[in-house]
């Protein structure tokens, strides 16, 4: 089994939105490798902590860490830029790991385009198709299906 977390940047919003696009990134890793993705990841994220400070639970997000860092303003831009640098360096070389973006771009659609709609049926097909396909890398069981974890973030609380 395929397991994808999946996170939003941008607004779907098609009126008075803040944001030109909206962007649905998934990655995808093989239930038999998650254990061995999840440690290299932790210490990876202990690795940031001893040389830049930030902190394990600090969520890294570029635009954040460019414009409004808030809270992580501690850590000078040139260590943010690195940070970013360094994340996609290690996400690159992690074996067996896939990701899938998904962009929609608002420009000239229609007010009533349905953004959100789109953009998690696009996000869902080429997920079922590469899984389907056989085309992650990695190991495979006989008959592979896929599981989905959305990220929460613009839950109201």
């Amino acid at each position: 089994m395929y397991l994808m977390y999946i996170d939003e940047s941008g607004d779907p919003g098609m009126v008075k939105s803040p944001t030109r696009y909206f962007v649905l990134s998934g990655l995808v890793v093989h239930e038999l490798r998650w254990k061995p993705f999840l440690e290299e990841l932790i210490s990876f994220r202990r690795d940031l902590k001893a040389r830049f400070g930030l902190k394990l639970r600090d969520e890294v997000h570029a635009g954040h860490m460019l414009t409004t860092p808030g809270e992580l303003a501690r850590i000078p831009k040139y260590q943010r830029l690195e940070i970013l640098r360094l994340y996609a360096d290690f996400l690159a070389g992690l074996p067996d790991f896939s990701v899938i973006n998904i962009v929609v771009d608002k420009q000239g659609k229609s007010e009533d385009y349905p953004v959100f709609d789109r953009a998690w049926q696009a996000l869902i097909q080429r997920f079922e198709n590469t899984i389907s396909s056989r085309n992650f890398p990695g190991p495979r069981n006989a008959d592979e299906s896929g599981m989905l974890f959305p990220d929460a973030s613009d839950a109201k609380l």
